[in-house]
């Protein structure tokens, strides 16, 4: 008699990278002090975040051992479009500043969509732009251009 295997493969694929990671980056963590709970070393934040993901991560495998589902599909068009504006995004906001770069993210961004809305594109633009501007340089005060025009 076969047996048949119950997966459900994106939730598989995503727990073992969950795991991977959060592994990886518990190991990282572990290169700096880790302190005591009483005095918390550079290591002690981020290793604790490292084994909840790899938790996390290990929660979603289980769970998708336990149900059935289909193998996906990857879309290239939306990988490329976000991996594309996440580069140009790093890429502009040294020499331009943050607004250009926030408007190149979004509008690259938008082609991962296959009917994207020039109105609701300008419209997140805009307020990504106040949100970030608002927060890291007026709230945080981090000292980033929000325009350059020169270099």
């Amino acid at each position: 008699m076969r047996r048949t295997i119950k997966l459900d493969y994106a939730d598989a694929i995503g727990g073992v990278l969950l795991i991977v990671g959060g592994i990886w980056f518990a190991l990282y963590a572990m290169n700096y002090d880790m302190g005591t709970a009483r005095r918390m070393g550079p290591a002690y934040f981020p290793f604790g975040i490292g084994c909840l993901v790899a938790l996390f991560g290990l929660g979603c495998l289980l769970g998708a051992l336990r149900r059935a589902g289909a193998m996906p599909v990857i879309e290239w068009r939306p990988f490329f479009a976000i991996c594309g504006a996440v580069l140009a995004f790093t890429l502009v906001i040294e020499r331009f500043g943050l607004i250009p770069a926030t408007i190149a993210l979004v509008l690259i961004s938008a082609l991962a969509d296959e009917k994207p809305s020039a109105t609701v594109t300008i419209i997140l633009a805009a307020a990504l732009c106040l949100v970030g501007v608002g927060i890291f340089s007026w709230g945080l005060g981090i000292p980033m251009p929000i325009l350059r025009w020169t270099n």
